[in-house]
Formats: C-alpha cells, structure tokens, sequence
C-alpha cells in the first residue's frame, strides 16, 4: 500500500515538473509573454492659462480710456483713490479756443453762455460745463474736475481742480471732490492716503504728503504757498527764476498743514495737487492736498 502512495506521489511530481519545464521552454521561445512593466507614459501637457489680474486690470484702463476718449477729445484720464474715496475723470483745455480756433461751447457759473472768450482762459471752459454733454451742469456734476490749462503731463507740479458741494445739492457726500473733506482729519488719512492717475499709457501712483487750508485773503498763503505752480523755479507773479521757492513752499506747507502725515516733500519730488472749495468761501478758502509720485509706469 505504502509503495503504490510512493508511486502517486512520484507520478504527480513528475507531471508537475513536466508542466513547469514546458512553461519554461514556451516562455524562453517567446511564445509565452509575461510582459513588461509598462513606465507610466507622462499625460499630454496641460497647459493652463492663469488670467494675470493686473493685465486684466490695464486692459480694463485702455479700454476706459479709448472710449472717454472718443466721448470728448479733451479727456486726460482717471484720478482714483486707492481707497475709492474719489473716483472721476478729468479733462483739461488748454484754451477757450479750440485748436481749429472755434470758441468752446462754455457757461458761467450762473448759467450764461459766454459767446466772447476775451477774459477768460481753459480752466474757464470746464468749471460749469459738464465735459460728456456739453452742457451747463451746476447741481449734477458740478461742471466737471480739471487740470490747469497751463499744465503739461511732464510738468514738476500737476494741479487739479474739482468742485465741492454743499448739503442741500449733495447729501451724500460723494460728488466731485466733496468727499476729499474726510481728508481735514488726521484719523482718515490712513486709510485714504494714496492716488493713481490712469493716463494714455501710464500709470502713476501718488502718496498724500500734506493737506492745509488755503487762504486767498491772507498775503502769508499767497507770498509763500503757490501750489498752482507748474513747476517751483521760478516766481509766479514775476516769472523770474527763483531756484529757492520750492523749499520755502515745502517749509511753509509744513507749518500749515492741518496735522502731521510723517512725510516731507523734498526739492526733487513731483508732486500732484488736488483743490477743492470748503465752506462757505468759494474763492476765498480752498482745501489743498499735495502729493508726490512714488511710481511711474507704462502700460
């Protein structure tokens, strides 16, 4: 019994090394093929556009740009608080005439159409007329905000001019320049103290430096504070050349300026100055805030 089990055991082992020494052969031969490994193949490249906001953004401006400027010819771009406390396009005319000689379509503050420019000068053609329509605009807009007629973009000194409203025509205090009156106190200036032009193909940042009260009635304000210069090298009323004004401008704002912003203008800076009418003193008492370019870009 013993030496048949012996038997079935050797027979079943010699089946099994038989079936194992085929395997071997067929797989030597190549007709059996376990196949290789196959190395993940890398996925085809995906390539994933990642909008850039800041592109986004400039041509967001260009397109800002092209279309007011299509609206009047005279558009000069965007003045835009970082903060959003002021928001708005300004315009500028270098004459009452325009470059055809035609006399601007223009209004007195009262209304009246002026049909002889003799007496006036650019910053007259904008301050009561409204620069998309054309038109006398006293309560909606307040004619609209504008650069000096003198000024040039390459100029130390930009000035800029918008209206302030009273309360009975602007509540909200949000129209034009009225906002900038936030500015009188030393706790909003933080939160509000930088600038951006948006121009043809630049964009320029500012940083508020000062901000005062200016008294036309007052000869220390008008002798040593001209912050309608265009450029500080000269005397205003004399157009002398005067190398020294600048730094008594910037000594004399700091003595006057409404609280300390813990920055100072230097003779090299320039600067953008922003006017506005506080109060009841259209003409006598304005709202100035200065400030200095920090950058300068094309876009």
């Amino acid at each position: 019994m013993r030496k048949k089990n012996t038997k079935k055991i050797i027979i079943i082992l010699a089946a099994v090394l038989a079936v194992l020494l085929a395997v071997l052969v067929l797989f030597a031969s190549g007709i059996i093929n376990l196949g290789k490994k196959e190395e993940p193949t890398p996925e085809e490249e995906i390539v994933v556009v990642v909008e850039d906001p800041d592109s986004k953004k400039k041509e967001e401006y260009h397109k800002i740009y092209n279309e007011n400027k299509s609206i009047n010819p005279d558009y000069v771009g965007e003045l835009m608080f970082d903060s959003g406390l002021v928001n708005v396009s300004f315009v500028q005319a270098k004459s009452v005439y325009k470059e055809n000689g035609e006399l601007y379509t223009f209004y007195t503050e009262d209304g009246r159409l002026v049909t002889n420019g003799e007496g006036y000068n650019g910053n007259d053609v904008y301050i009561w007329t409204y620069w998309k329509t054309g038109e006398y605009d006293y309560n909606n807009n307040g004619g609209s905000t504008f650069m000096d007629y003198r000024n040039d973009l390459s100029d130390q000194n930009l000035i800029v001019y918008g209206h302030h409203f009273s309360e009975w025509n602007d509540p909200d205090r949000n129209k034009a320049f009225t906002p900038l009156e936030q500015l009188m106190e030393k706790e909003n200036y933080a939160a509000n103290k930088y600038v951006t032009l948006i121009l043809e193909n630049q964009i320029r940042k500012y940083e508020l430096v000062s901000v005062y009260q200016f008294d036309a009635t007052d000869s220390y304000y008008l002798d040593n504070m001209q912050y309608w210069r265009t450029n500080y090298g000269y005397d205003d009323y004399t157009g002398e050349s005067n190398p020294d004004y600048y730094k008594n401008y910037i000594s004399a704002i700091k003595e006057k300026q409404l609280y300390d912003t813990g920055l100072s203008l230097t003779d090299k800076d320039k600067t953008l100055t922003l006017q506005t009418c506080i109060g009841g003193h259209a003409g006598e008492l304005f709202e100035i805030l200065v400030l200095r370019e920090i950058s300068n870009e094309a876009y």
